[in-house]
C-alpha cells in the first residue's frame, strides 16, 4: 500500500512539472484541448500502469516522446478532409513528429519549449492574454479584438510588444 502511495505522489509530481511544457510542445501539432487531451492521455496510461521507474531525465525524454507518439497517432487518425491546406498542414506536422528521433536534439528542443513557454509566462498581463489568443489559441485579431472590446490596432500593438520581449530574452536560444 505504500508503494502504491509513493507512485501516485510521484505521478502527481511529474504531472505538476511537466504538463505545461508538454501541451506547449504538443501545441506545434495539435489545438489547444487535443494537446491537453493527449497529455492526460499520456499521463493516464502511467496511472494505469502505477509504474515509475525512470530518472527526471530519463522521465523527461520519456513523457516528451510519448506525447509527440500521442500527437502522431492523433493526427493519422483524424478524419479525412476535403481541404488541401489542412491536408498539408497535417502531413507536415506527422513529417515533423517522425522526423526528429535524434534524441539530443529533442532534448534541446524541449528546454527551447520549456525556455519559451517561460518567457510567455513573464510577459505583462495584458500582453500574455492577447499573446496567448493570437499564438496558442489561434484566434485572429479581429476575434481578439471583440473579445477584450479593445481595437485591432491595440491588439497588433500588445503582440508586437510580445514579440519583440521574447525575441530580446530568447536571443541565446
Amino acid at each position: 500500500m505504500k508503494r502504491n502511495h509513493h507512485i501516485e505522489t510521484e505521478i502527481k509530481r511529474l504531472y505538476e512539472q511537466y504538463a505545461p511544457g508538454l501541451i506547449f510542445y504538443a501545441r506545434k501539432f495539435v489545438d489547444q484541448q487535443t494537446a491537453e487531451d493527449a497529455v492526460h492521455s499520456v499521463f493516464l496510461k502511467i496511472w494505469n500502469s502505477k509504474t515509475v521507474m525512470y530518472t527526471d531525465q530519463r522521465m523527461e525524454n520519456y513523457l516528451f516522446r510519448a506525447v509527440k507518439n500521442e500527437c502522431l497517432d492523433i493526427l493519422k487518425h483524424q478524419a479525412v478532409s476535403n481541404d488541401y491546406v489542412t491536408n498539408t498542414v497535417r502531413d507536415l506536422k506527422v513529417e515533423e513528429l517522425t522526423s526528429d528521433e535524434d534524441p539530443e536534439k529533442n532534448l534541446i528542443n524541449n528546454e527551447r519549449i520549456a525556455a519559451i513557454y517561460q518567457e510567455i509566462d513573464r510577459l505583462p498581463e495584458r500582453c500574455r492574454e492577447i499573446f496567448v489568443m493570437a499564438y496558442i489559441e489561434e484566434k485572429k485579431n479581429a476575434e481578439i479584438a471583440e473579445l477584450l472590446q479593445i481595437s485591432v490596432r491595440t491588439v497588433e500593438a500588445q503582440i508586437y510588444k510580445a514579440l519583440k520581449i521574447l525575441r530580446a530574452a530568447l536571443t541565446g536560444y
